[in-house]
């Protein structure tokens, strides 16, 4: 507690009395004095208590994504608050979905849409972005970070900043340990030296001493992987217990190709990972331990909310809680997030506080990329100078069942296909660069069993949902030129081939300020598809405008329903060869190609080396005469 002051009471005469009793005035009356000048530092700036949960699907007594899942600290501020039921983030990733919460710039605007682009720190796609805690600040709060928040270069966004402790140590011989997502064990310590119990102890200790306006951003990062925690967690869930989330054996017949890929994620897995888990009988030892983790999360949302309850804060502070995406476990054959599905999209999101209906669900479709906006909202904050993305909810927070018609979108890549969700209140449709579409009608079909793209009936929302598509496809100019920004692209993620990724770039010179770089560091073999819409058959002259590092070799196909077509080692037209010029953009010939038929097509400029940067202006398709 802050000390008061001795001028302060100098001028206050206290009754005559023992020591004792005199000792319990003076602190009764420091304490007194302490709540009064809060609440004159607090009158017009609320604190707030921004808590994130990593990893952390529906699975919960709130969302009730499994029956068996105890979290009863979640459900009580449920209880508190306004639950958005029907939430997604903006990529199914870590790195881009913190990134574009706490910048408020969606990754199809950034560039920054899936996990590889960390090869970049989250800073280089938002490079002018004033980030929620410094717009804070910047209006006489204080902000403090505690654990995850960010995805790493957390420290310069807060005025204070506690990291993560060291993960906890496992009992050996307890768990498995088949690959970085595939991994679970019991603690070799006790709750109370757990990291994420460290992290709420720092954020109680900071609840109890800061008399300031506080943003108090903390992080749980359980029930990330790995999925370790105290034995009593598992003791919860006894195995032979445990349920399945729901899932059919058919559940990919009814799906393109490629988005077979997507679910068993080949590029990180390998093929037959999911068969491989049943097998083993490890499917079901994942998902005992990402229950026992949830429960632990929950724990200690209840020991913060515990704190927060007693502290001034609360007196007329927010709280906000999120999980930064959802988590497949079997369903659709899938594990892990990168996913388009609901199970991978899906978030929590409750927000409770002053003049907030209490114990009410919104189903309205709803974005983590919603946050930025709704607090400069409830805050009463000028926005920041740079443009963000999202829809305040602050009319949802005073009516949850308002008329609401505003779809959100969610994009991604992952085993080189690149992809958008757009959601709204009733639909949930997801359209891979390469044309492939599936759709679902999530109020009649919540776990996504039966794919309507191909029912004519449904084409009509099809077309009104992709109206929000982050991607189109340009129309080839009768000069051919084509700006690369505006083209849809991928990076090629064969297994074992992670880390390749694509953004684009503010460029001197570029013809429309912008170019595509495309980082290659996955291996000789990694790609680049550009893909194009050709609505007229015949024989084209391929050129580019650009510069590479090394040596590149370029193929054309038509897009076709192959999963195969993903592959680096795919056999396309061959069209020419690219060599290593300067570091300025060159305009290049690069051959001839004759297109049979209308229809998308896939440019692929492909690495001959092991490691290289591709910059790409733009791209020509000139027709040439018959």
């Amino acid at each position: 507690m802050r000390k008061i002051p001795v001028s302060s009471t100098a001028h206050m005469k206290l009754p005559t009395c023992s020591t004792t009793a005199r000792t319990l005035r003076l602190f009764a009356f420091c304490l007194a004095a302490y709540a009064s000048s809060f609440q004159l530092a607090h009158a017009k700036r609320p604190s707030v208590l921004f808590l994130n949960v990593d990893d952390w699907n529906d699975w919960n007594e709130v969302l009730k994504g499994h029956t068996q899942a105890v979290t009863p600290n979640i459900k009580r501020l449920a209880e508190r608050g306004v639950v958005f039921s029907n939430t997604i983030c903006s990529s199914p990733t870590c790195f881009p979905s913190r990134s574009a919460i706490f910048t408020g710039i969606h990754p199809a605007r950034s560039g920054n849409i899936v996990n590889d682009n960390g090869i970049h720190p989250w800073r280089f796609y938002s490079q002018k972005a004033i980030t929620l805690p410094k717009h804070l600040s910047s209006h006489g709060w204080k902000s403090v970070g505690i654990g995850k928040n960010f995805h790493n270069r957390d420290r310069d966004e807060f005025d204070e900043y506690i990291s993560r402790s060291k993960p906890p140590r496992q009992k050996p011989g307890s768990g498995i340990n088949l690959n970085p997502s595939g991994r679970w064990g019991v603690a070799a310590v006790p709750t109370e030296q757990m990291p994420d119990y460290i992290a709420v102890s720092h954020g109680i200790e900071k609840l109890t001493t800061v008399n300031a306006p506080l943003f108090l951003s903390l992080g749980i990062y359980r029930p990330h992987v790995p999925w370790v925690v105290p034995q009593e967690y598992f003791d919860l869930y006894p195995l032979d217990e445990v349920q399945f989330p729901d899932r059919r054996s058919n559940d990919l017949d009814d799906l393109p190709e490629r988005f077979k890929l997507l679910a068993h994620l080949e590029a990180k897995f390998g093929k037959g990972y999911n068969r491989m888990l049943a097998e083993k009988g490890y499917d079901k030892q994942f998902v005992r331990a990402y229950l026992a983790c949830v429960t632990f999360a929950d724990e200690q949302v209840g020991r913060i909310l515990d704190a927060w309850d007693a502290s001034p804060h609360s007196r007329n502070g927010y709280v906000v809680l999120w999980s930064d995406h959802g988590y497949n476990l079997g369903e659709k054959e899938a594990w892990s997030k990168m996913k388009p599905w609901y199970d991978s999209a899906h978030c929590n999101l409750i927000i409770a506080g002053p003049r907030i209906p209490t114990g009410e669900v919104c189903d309205k479709a709803v974005s983590l990329q919603d946050l930025y906006p709704t607090l400069v909202d409830l805050l009463k904050v000028p926005s920041p100078p740079q443009p963000i993305d999202g829809n305040g909810l602050t009319p949802l927070l005073k009516k949850p069942d308002a008329d609401w018609d505003k779809p959100v979108v969610m994009s991604s890549e992952s085993d080189g296909i690149r992809w958008d969700v757009v959601l709204d209140n009733d639909y949930r449709m997801t359209r891979l660069i390469t044309g492939e579409t599936e759709l679902y009608q999530l109020t009649d079909d919540p776990h996504e069993f039966n794919n309507l793209a191909m029912d004519p009936r449904y084409a009509p929302v099809i077309e009104r949902l992709s109206r929000h598509l982050t991607f189109s496809y340009p129309e080839v100019p009768e000069d051919g030129w084509i700006e690369a920004e505006a083209t849809p692209c991928q990076t090629s993620s064969d297994y074992r081939l992670r880390g390749n990724c694509h953004f684009p770039q503010s460029f001197s010179g570029a013809s429309g300020g912008k170019i595509i770089c495309a980082d290659l560091n996955a291996g000789k073999g990694s790609y680049l598809d550009l893909v194009v819409e050709v609505s007229t058959p015949g024989t084209y002259s391929l050129g580019a405008t650009l510069s590479v590092g090394d040596s590149c070799s370029v193929f054309v196909d038509d897009v076709e329903d192959k999963a195969a077509q993903a592959d680096s080692d795919y056999s396309m037209i061959s069209v020419g060869r690219i060599s290593a010029g300067s570091d300025k953009l060159e305009d290049i010939s690069i051959g001839t190609v004759t297109f049979d038929k209308p229809g998308l097509k896939i440019i692929r400029i492909q690495s001959k080396v092991r490691k290289q940067q591709l910059k790409i202006d733009r791209i020509q398709l000139r027709k040439k005469s018959s």
